[in-house]
């Protein structure tokens, strides 16, 4: 794409694109509510260091969650309420792929190698 750095791609490349819309969706809705407003500032100070700290190298960015619980609550949403509603955002996602292992009749799983011990008894938590 003409005019942007290839390091700049790859961050759009990497960061959840409904995150990108939520974010600007969020700092409307906090101008109506100061109380909220503070929190939306940590939530972009935060932002800024993750992606400083980490975003180029472990490819770590917010995600849709980052922003949408500032959102519920400037919508007037309890936060005892957020849980659920992520979770709900996701039922149709987890479903697919449900429907995806019953087709192909396994399981999927990543592409890693376990390189920890194996055979290791069991220690109970007070004898550690």
């Amino acid at each position: 794409m003409p005019g942007f750095s290839k390091q700049t791609l790859q961050l759009k490349k990497a960061y959840d694109p409904r995150a990108r819309v939520l974010k600007p969706l969020a700092g409307f809705l906090v101008k109506e509510k100061p109380e909220i407003a503070s929190l939306y500032n940590v939530a972009i100070q935060l932002e800024d260091v993750v992606i400083s700290k980490f975003g180029r190298e472990k490819k770590i960015f917010p995600n849709v969650d980052f922003y949408s619980g500032l959102i519920y609550s400037c919508l007037g949403i309890d936060a005892e309420l957020f849980t659920p509603l992520f979770a709900i955002s996701r039922v149709a996602g987890w479903t697919a792929r449900d429907l995806e292992y019953m087709e192909k009749n396994r399981i999927f799983r990543p592409r890693a190698q376990y390189t920890g011990e194996f055979n290791k008894s069991y220690v109970q938590i007070q004898k550690r």
